[in-house]
């Protein structure tokens, strides 16, 4: 394509272009060289209870921990551990565990699915699980929920919904959800996410945690919130500092959109073509979507969000595409007028906002705990929490028999309301071997592939922009726009 500006002067020049793709995604390579130390089936419809437990623990395991075919009474995975010592000690008839079989593959077989697909999957079969339990036993059975991992992403997910009365069953028929290493942890939050300072769940749990610190960052998803609606309290989220998958630097958002981008692949090795193939229709998409959604905003020429926040919010496959409804003339035409006029001050504030927007990636370099995240995630299960010595699971199995024990039901256990809050801090990690990262953080270590192709995103909606200024109906070229971003991939 003609990189000039055309017939109004100076707009998009090959210099200019290449300044702002500097300054907006310039940190890329810093990001993939940081990464780079670390190394579509149906779903099952809800498996069978066999009897109406005081607590039902609905187990959501992590990825390539379970499957379609998943046998659901089966302790088995890197969760079971876990559960049976939860159980040790709880009289006969108090718990029962349900596993739920999902496609968690990530794309790493032929006929696999994107990491997108497989959490929204296991996020139907959490809740058609959860639906059953609670049509089944009705009021008697409380339900406890826990994941890892992707695991985690969909716990999360269905917890969110159940705590503002969306879910498969009442916020009271829930005694507690336990997270551990959450793709969607918010940026900040503590043990028990939406109160700060408490080291224990409100469930009947006696343990108390022995440290109130709180991990660097969020999730490398980012769309939790902070609270759980009428599960606050109940919620237990436990993350390390250096765990890619929930301890990401709020201003690393290289790192976030590259992630978002590989959710969308298949990352089956076996198939090189097929993974570039993923890639290029995710980043074009990613453009595409970028460009539809800047033409469709108001005034965003004069806005606060940079384009490196535009594409990464765009790159997320949760995001709805702006439709040809988005669109006004006015609208369009003041981009029109506006960017040739603007262009200049938009460099700057581009370039400023290109560093400060992944200033955290100088954290990923410079602590140490980043830079094996495969022992940091999976230091919940062998690596002592506090000076306890407990693990972050032993205490989960330790919560939930106090709170399976607990004669009080879900819906008596009041919700936690703190104003007290807690210094963000993180945790440091003895040296280990990087040959021991898990597969499990597969979703990160795409990243490194992804990161240094996110110029060219910019390069295509650079292209779309000018593309809508050049032409002679821009109203009908920017339709156009959003007419290919919303087509199916």
């Amino acid at each position: 394509m003609n990189r000039t500006r055309g017939h109004t002067g100076g707009l998009t020049s090959s210099p200019a272009r290449r300044r702002l793709r500097g300054s907006v995604l310039g940190a890329a390579a810093v990001a993939a060289a940081a990464i780079s130390l670390t190394a579509a089936p149906q779903v099952a419809s809800a498996r069978p209870i066999s009897d109406c437990p005081d607590l039902h623990v609905v187990v959501v395991p992590g990825t390539l921990d379970s499957s379609v075919n998943r046998d659901p009474h089966q302790q088995a995975g890197v969760l079971a551990p876990t559960i049976e010592e939860a159980g040790r000690g709880v009289p006969p008839g108090e718990m029962q565990t349900t596993y739920v079989p999902y496609p968690a593959d990530f794309g790493y077989t032929a006929d696999g699915t994107t990491y997108a697909d497989s959490s929204a999957r296991g996020v139907e079969a959490t809740n058609a699980q959860i639906r059953q339990i609670g049509a089944q036993c009705g009021p008697g059975t409380d339900i406890a929920i826990v994941g890892y991992s992707q695991g985690a992403d969909i716990a999360h997910k269905v917890a969110a919904d159940i705590g503002e009365n969306r879910g498969p069953v009442a916020p009271d028929r829930v005694r507690g959800v336990y997270l551990i290493s959450d793709p969607n942890r918010a940026a900040g939050t503590g043990l028990v996410p939406g109160a700060p300072g408490l080291r224990a769940p409100l469930n009947g749990a006696r343990t108390l945690s022995g440290t109130t610190e709180v991990a660097v960052g969020g999730g490398i998803g980012s769309v939790g919130s902070a609270g759980f609606g009428a599960l606050t309290g109940r919620v237990v989220s436990l993350c390390e500092t250096g765990d890619f998958a929930c301890s990401i630097p709020e201003d690393a958002q290289v790192v976030r959109t590259g992630a978002n981008i590989a959710e969308q692949m298949h990352i089956d090795t076996t198939d090189p073509s097929g993974i570039a193939s993923d890639l290029g229709n995710a980043l074009v998409r990613t453009a595409l979507r970028t460009g539809a959604y800047v033409l469709a905003t108001p005034d965003w020429l004069s806005g606060s969000e940079s384009l490196g926040q535009a594409v990464e919010k765009n790159s997320s496959p949760s995001v709805a595409v702006p439709t040809p409804d988005d669109l006004s003339v006015s609208g369009v035409l003041g981009f029109v007028v506006d960017l040739p006029v603007s262009w200049e001050a938009r460099l700057q504030y581009e370039r400023e906002a290109g560093l400060r927007d992944n200033l955290g990636l100088v954290t990923m370099a410079t602590e140490p705990s980043y830079w094996y995240p495969g022992p940091s995630h999976v230091s919940y299960f062998d690596q002592p929490a506090d000076s306890s010595g407990r693990t972050g699971s032993e205490y989960v199995s330790t919560w939930l028999r106090e709170s399976a024990v607990n004669d009080s039901p879900a819906g008596d256990t009041p919700v936690a309301s703190f104003d007290s809050t807690v210094e963000q801090g993180s945790v440091s990690l003895a040296d280990q071997a990087p040959d021991a990262v898990e597969i499990a953080t597969a979703v990160v270590e795409s990243v490194g592939v992804v990161a240094p192709q996110l110029p060219e995103v910019v390069d295509v909606v650079l292209d779309s922009a000018e593309k809508v200024i050049n032409s002679r109906d821009p109203l009908a070229e920017a339709l156009a726009v959003i007419g290919t971003a919303v087509q199916p991939a």
